[in-house]
């Protein structure tokens, strides 16, 4: 009992050092936690060729430098998929979520880092050929002549 109270109050000391610690280390750049959190999948130059790519994945990794599809998603598509998993994005469930391992500006500056790889931005028309190849309907849009008032 003793021991644990005594591992509990030492816990408790160190948690406010490690925090402001952690607060004065500078941000990873994007290539770093690219390397640490996104190979494994995608590969390290992003082709989806990463050593957990087998056969019995039930999706493959994306391939990150494809432009043409990787146009289809917009940033803010990259960021919710980075942050909450790819299941958030009806992408691979198997993607983890790291919202709760880096900071925005972390997961920011991976999105570009991925626009990087892929030399492409979001092309609404890509999201729409996407949609469409895949059997589903893009969203129509909002004709608001029409629109009652």
């Amino acid at each position: 009992m003793r021991l644990a109270v005594f591992l509990l109050l030492f816990t408790a000391s160190l948690a406010p050092g490690e925090s402001a610690r952690a607060q004065e280390r500078p941000r990873p750049a994007a290539e770093q936690n690219f390397q640490w959190y996104c190979i494994q999948c995608h590969g390290p130059r992003g082709d989806g060729k990463g050593v957990n790519n087998t056969a019995k994945l039930p999706v493959s990794p994306r391939n990150l430098t494809d432009g043409r599809d990787m146009a289809q998603f917009s940033d803010e598509d990259m960021t919710r998929t980075i942050t909450r998993g790819g299941g958030a994005s009806d992408l691979s469930p198997i993607m983890p979520p790291w919202g709760h391992t880096l900071a925005a500006e972390e997961i920011r500056d991976l999105v570009a880092h991925v626009r990087k790889l892929c030399r492409c931005r979001f092309d609404p028309k890509a999201k729409d050929r996407f949609l469409r190849e895949q059997g589903k309907q893009p969203p129509q849009s909002l004709d608001m002549e029409g629109a009652k008032p």
